[in-house]
C-alpha cells in the first residue's frame, strides 16, 4: 500500500515578489508511485495565505491527492467503478459455480448500476456518496419484471457484492480504504416484512395438497398426456424435498434400485443457456450431497419415467430413419438425455419449465394452476412454485416429529435458518392443537365449579 507523504518527505521553496514577500510556494517530492521527481505549487493570494506553514499544509494535501489519483490510474488502469467492478468479477468468477456467476452477472449489469453508475470516478466515491445513493436506491428502485420494490434478498445481495468489490480494491492497492468500511447500510424494514410474509406459510397444508394434486392431475391428463411428467415431478418433490435443479439432474446412475434410495450429487445448470448446452454441476453446498431414502411411490414414479423416456426415444430414433416424413417435424429439435425427469422433447425439467407450467395463464383455459385451484376451492390462497413442494416436504416431516437435524440432512440444508422458519411455523400450528387437547383434560374441574 502506498502511504501518504508528510512534511519530512517534501522539500519546499518560494518565489518572491517585488516586496520580497512570497507569492508562490512549491513542494518538491519523489512520486512513490512512478518514482519520478515532481513539484506542485500554491498561490498565496488565491488561497489567502499569510504564513508559510499554511502553504505547506495545503501543498501536503495537494501532493497526497495527486498521489491518490496516480495510484488509481497506475493500478491496472482502474479509474472508475465500472472498471473496478469488472476487475473484481474477473478474479471472483473462476472461484464459483457457473450458476452463481450468471446470477451475479445479472445483478452487476442490471441492478448495481442503478446505485453506482459505471462511469463514476473512484476518487469521488466516499462513504457519504455510498450512503446517499443507497438511501435513494432502496427507496426508488423497482424490479424490472415485477415493477415492485426490490426484495430484501436482492438488496442484501447488492450490498454484499458492493462490499466485496471495494474490499478487492483495498487488497489490490487500488484504494487505501473501502468506503463501505465506515457504513452500516440498512435495508428498509418494510422489505424485511415483505420477505417474511413471502416466506410465511410458503407450504401447502393437508387439504391444500389434495386440492392442488386433484387439479394438477386433471390438467396433465386432459392435455393428451403430453405433460403428465409435471404431475409425477410434483408428487416426487412432495415426497423427497429435492430442489428442482437436483430433480432435473437425476439419472438412473443416481438410483439404488435394490436399497430404494437416490444419491443427490449434482445440480442441473440451465439459467442463461440453450437447452442443448445444459450441464450438470456440483450440488449447492457440500451438505446438499446426500442420500435420500425413497418410498414405494417414488420408486414407482422413477420406473414409470424411465420406461416412458425409453419408449419416446425409441420412437424418435425410428423417425430419424426418414426425416422427410411430416410426423418427424415435431421432434426435429429432440435432445437425447438420460435424465429421469424430462419433457416430451428430452429436455430435463428446469425451474423455468416447471414454474412456467404452473403459472401459465395465456395458453391454458382458466388461467394458472393457482387460478384453477382457487376457482374450485375459493379458500386456497397460495402461489405455487417449485420451492413450495420442498417446503411442504419439510412441513410434513416436522408434523411427524422429525428433529431439526434429521430434516436438514434429508433436504440438504447447510444453514438451519430456512429449515427452522418452516419448522417453527409448523410447530406453532401444532401448539394450537395441543392447547385444544389440553382443554379436554378435566382433572380437578369439580373443585373450580
Amino acid at each position: 500500500m502506498v502511504n501518504e507523504l508528510n512534511f519530512e518527505d517534501l522539500k519546499f521553496s518560494n518565489e518572491y515578489g517585488e516586496n520580497k514577500k512570497p507569492y508562490k510556494t512549491f513542494a518538491h517530492y519523489l512520486d512513490p508511485v512512478t518514482g519520478k521527481k515532481r513539484k506542485v505549487s500554491v498561490n498565496w493570494k488565491s488561497h489567502n495565505i499569510i504564513h508559510e506553514r499554511v502553504a505547506y499544509r495545503l501543498l501536503i494535501a495537494k501532493v497526497n491527492k495527486i498521489i491518490k489519483k496516480d495510484r488509481i490510474a497506475y493500478a491496472g488502469g482502474v479509474q472508475n467503478f465500472g472498471q473496478l467492478k469488472e476487475k473484481w468479477y474477473s478474479t471472483w468468477s473462476p472461484t464459483v459455480k457457473a450458476q452463481s456467476r450468471r446470477a451475479n452477472r445479472s445483478i452487476l449489469d442490471t441492478v448495481i448500476p442503478r446505485m453506482i453508475p459505471d462511469e463514476v470516478q473512484l476518487t469521488i466515491i466516499s462513504p457519504f456518496y455510498i450512503q446517499e445513493n443507497w438511501n435513494k436506491f432502496t427507496k426508488e428502485s423497482l424490479g424490472l419484471l415485477t415493477g415492485l420494490p426490490l426484495s430484501y434478498s436482492t438488496l442484501a445481495k447488492v450490498r454484499n457484492i458492493i462490499k466485496q468489490i471495494f474490499g478487492f480494491a483495498v487488497i489490490n492497492e487500488i484504494l487505501e480504504v473501502s468506503p463501505m468500511h465506515y457504513l452500516n447500510l440498512k435495508i428498509p424494514k418494510d422489505r424485511f416484512e415483505m420477505s417474511y410474509d413471502k416466506k410465511r406459510y410458503k407450504f401447502l397444508e393437508g387439504e391444500e395438497i389434495d386440492w392442488m394434486l386433484e387439479v394438477l392431475y386433471e390438467v396433465t391428463t386432459r392435455e393428451n398426456s403430453r405433460v403428465e411428467y409435471y404431475f409425477d415431478s410434483a408428487v416426487f418433490l412432495l415426497h423427497t424435498g429435492l430442489r428442482i435443479g437436483e430433480l432435473g439432474a437425476l439419472t438412473p446412475d443416481d438410483v439404488d434400485f435394490e436399497n430404494n434410495f437416490i444419491h443427490v450429487r449434482k445440480n442441473l445448470v440451465s439459467q442463461g443457456l440453450k437447452k442443448e448446452d445444459y450441464q450438470t454441476g456440483g450440488t449447492k453446498t457440500l451438505s446438499s450431497n446426500r442420500i435420500v431414502v425413497l418410498n414405494p411411490i417414488c420408486m414407482e414414479i422413477i420406473e414409470k419415467r424411465m420406461q416412458k423416456n425409453m419408449e419416446r426415444q425409441e420412437y424418435v430414433k425410428t423417425m430419424l430413419i426418414d426425416k422427410d416424413l411430416s410426423y418427424w417435424y415435431p421432434y426435429r429439435n429432440f435432445i437425447f438425455t438420460d435424465c429421469i425427469f424430462q419433457n416430451k422433447m428430452g429436455t430435463p425439467i428446469t425451474p423455468n419449465l416447471f414454474t412456467g407450467f404452473f403459472n401459465n395463464k395465456s395458453s391454458r383455459m382458466g388461467g394458472s394452476l393457482d387460478d384453477l385451484i382457487k376457482e374450485r376451492y375459493p379458500s386456497f390462497n397460495k402461489h405455487i412454485t417449485s420451492h413450495v413442494f420442498r417446503f411442504t416436504h419439510i412441513s410434513m416431516l416436522a408434523e411427524r416429529g422429525w428433529q431439526l437435524k434429521e430434516i436438514m440432512d434429508r433436504v440438504g440444508h447447510k444453514d438451519s435458518k430456512t429449515t427452522l422458519e418452516i419448522y417453527q411455523q409448523v410447530t406453532k400450528e401444532m401448539r394450537k392443537n395441543q392447547e385444544e387437547d389440553l382443554k379436554k383434560i378435566s382433572i380437578g374441574n369439580r373443585f373450580f365449579d
